[in-house]
């Protein structure tokens, strides 16, 4: 759906964790580009929220 241009926002949620292997969020190909929109981290939580305004080609 990112490489066909049918999303608007990304909404990703990142944890303090290191791990090796598993399946890319993007997948194979070009992403788009991200131009990022704002940070969110709630008390006690150490995971952040990022949000993602998503580019379209040519732009």
């Amino acid at each position: 759906m990112l490489a066909a241009g049918l999303v608007d926002e990304l909404h990703l949620m990142v944890g303090a964790a290191v791990l090796g292997g598993g399946t890319s969020a993007f997948g194979a190909g070009p992403v788009p580009p991200l131009r990022l929109l704002g940070t969110r981290r709630r008390d006690g939580s150490e995971n952040v929220v990022l949000r993602y305004a998503v580019g379209r080609a040519g732009e």
